[in-house]
């Protein structure tokens, strides 16, 4: 989706599949800075989903949704699912990298699910923030639903605001050793984490 574009994708019962054969990095759809997604599904029964066929281990990373920084994304219905096929396999991969501005996540209701993590915030901007909002729905991940990933000392701050919903799946907050803030402001209703728990990792 080219930056400045404002694009809605109305599944209406319907579903996108893919298949990614790289061995490099891929987003079936990806939000360029400064364009925006909606997705909407009126029946409740519309999906997209992608399936990976290279492992790629922890060197490139597969992606359904890939928003940028600058870039927007709303999920207001459907289901947006990563089959798997490779270790870093996200539904949703939220990334920041670049000064100034933000990528925004917002779930409004329908289903976020991967094989892997649902939903990963990588907060490798400098002065980007990372920012996503979970109003509704469920976010489902064997590993985990959600990923806060700090990739160096000087990475942007983020922010995790889980008002209503279901994360279903442990909640992950890493930080790089010798860091002089924490990453992430977080608030989670109680009732959204239910059994799940929230890890925290490399903690100066």
């Amino acid at each position: 989706i080219k930056s400045g574009l404002k694009v809605t994708i109305n599944l209406n019962g319907k579903t996108i599949t893919g298949t990614d054969n790289e061995t490099k990095s891929y987003g079936l759809i990806n939000i360029n800075p400064g364009a925006e997604l909606t997705i909407n599904d009126a029946t409740g029964n519309g999906a997209i989903k992608l399936t990976a066929t290279n492992n790629r281990g922890w060197n490139a990373y597969s992606s359904v949704i890939s928003n940028q920084v600058g870039g927007k994304l709303t999920v207001n219905g459907g289901t947006i699912e990563h089959l798997g096929g490779t270790s870093m396999a996200y539904a949703i991969d939220n990334l920041t990298n670049g000064k100034g501005t933000y990528a925004e996540t917002v779930i409004n209701g329908g289903v976020v699910k991967s094989k892997y993590i649902a939903i990963r915030q990588f907060l490798n901007g400098v002065e980007a923030k990372n920012i996503l909002t979970v109003n509704g729905g469920t976010l489902e991940g064997e590993t985990a639903s959600l990923y806060f990933q700090d990739p160096s000392k000087n990475a942007n701050t983020g922010t995790l605001n889980v008002l209503d919903g279901t994360l279903a799946g442990d909640v992950y907050l890493d930080v790089t050793k010798g860091s002089t803030e924490w990453p992430v402001e977080v608030y989670i209703a109680k009732a959204a984490l239910g059994e799940y728990v929230i890890h925290t990792e490399n903690i100066p």
